[in-house]
């Protein structure tokens, strides 16, 4: 069963109480201290701006561990029954002819010890109980504004967005960008750069 700490319980409520807050965009490098804000672009915001976000994300923890006792075949844990072996290691001859040819052969052998590992009951550690651990880290995406209309003095455009692990356990962070409050109609791309790792979107006019 998935459990939530008490702390880290109190840390998401906080952050979503935190989301409520805007963010003007005019640094080319943003900080955002939550999983997701309101953004506002002004006419000091650059065409693109890298911004970062602290994401909750999940992974599978082991709460409480039991012993069991297993059967296994181990000279390690278990030992190891010693005997040994004659084997054969080929013929040799003994007698010749006056023609060369052999007349009389040899059997050779040898003896060896061999190391049997035994079967035995030890025991072995598992986990009885699975819970969740959260942690927060930080990834970053770009957001490019490609030729939009400039703004004036007291003119903002507002675009949430919202980073959220892909899937639990998983390290990966997806994002949901969109135009909330904008001078003209708008549509949101996501593009992939392989010099650039991480998620970047365009903004730009229908």
């Amino acid at each position: 069963m998935k459990k939530f700490s008490c702390t880290a319980f109190l840390i998401l409520l906080f952050a979503s109480i935190a989301n409520a807050s805007e963010v003007l965009l005019n640094n080319e490098k943003i900080d955002i201290q939550n999983s997701s804000a309101t953004v506002i672009r002004t006419n000091q915001t650059p065409e693109t701006v890298e911004i970062s976000f602290l994401v909750p994300m999940e992974n599978s923890i082991c709460e409480r561990y039991e012993t069991r006792m297993v059967l296994r075949t181990s000279g390690l844990e278990c030992g190891y029954d010693v005997y040994t072996r004659t084997v054969s290691t080929g013929r040799t001859c003994i007698r010749m002819n006056p023609q060369g040819q052999c007349q009389r052969w040899a059997d050779n052998y040898r003896t060896e010890t061999v190391r049997r590992p035994r079967t035995c009951m030890v025991p072995e550690t598992f986990c009885a109980q699975y819970g969740t651990a959260t942690t927060f880290e930080k990834d970053s995406m770009k957001i490019k504004f490609k030729n939009l209309p400039a703004l004036g003095d007291s003119e903002s455009e507002k675009f949430t967005i919202a980073a959220k692990q892909k899937s639990y356990g998983s390290g990966n962070v997806n994002y949901d960008v969109k135009a909330l409050e904008t001078i003209r109609e708008y549509k949101v791309t996501q593009k992939k750069f392989l010099f650039w790792k991480r998620d970047f979107y365009i903004v730009e006019e229908k």
